[in-house]
């Protein structure tokens, strides 16, 4: 009986900090979005068909990542949910898996980097074939 009572009593104080918790979390402004748009060549060609990601580089995940595909000319266009520096990402799959040519640009540890701001919205990347 005791232990009921304890339960029923720590019900509303567990309730009243996870809303506390929650409330200072804010999932981004969708007027804050903005428009990107490049191109991505590897090796001084037009790298068709690739994954283009970018993520935060704080790792904000009420923001998140905005992904895309580039066309047959290496263009892509895509919008992301606001304004900061992201990391990059580059891949297009090769036999069912990532494509080794471009390692330095997959993942975490990339090497690309963007600052997207309303007046900086344009991102070309001239990767080179890992070695």
């Amino acid at each position: 009986m005791r232990t009921m009572r304890y339960f029923t009593l720590m019900i509303p104080v567990v309730f009243s900090l996870l809303s506390l918790g929650c409330s200072e979390q804010k999932m981004a402004d969708p007027n804050e979005a903005v428009e990107i748009s490049g191109v991505v060549t590897l090796d001084g060609k037009p790298l068709s068909d690739a994954e283009v990601t970018f993520v935060p580089a704080d790792g904000d995940p009420l923001v998140g990542p905005a992904l895309t595909i580039t066309d047959n000319k290496g263009s892509y266009t895509m919008s992301v949910n606001a304004p900061r520096d992201y990391k990059i990402t580059v891949d297009r799959m090769t036999n069912g898996g990532p494509n080794p040519a471009l390692k330095e640009y997959q993942g975490a540890e990339t090497s690309l980097k963007a600052g997207v701001s309303k007046e900086n919205t344009s991102f070309d990347f001239d990767l080179t074939s890992a070695k």
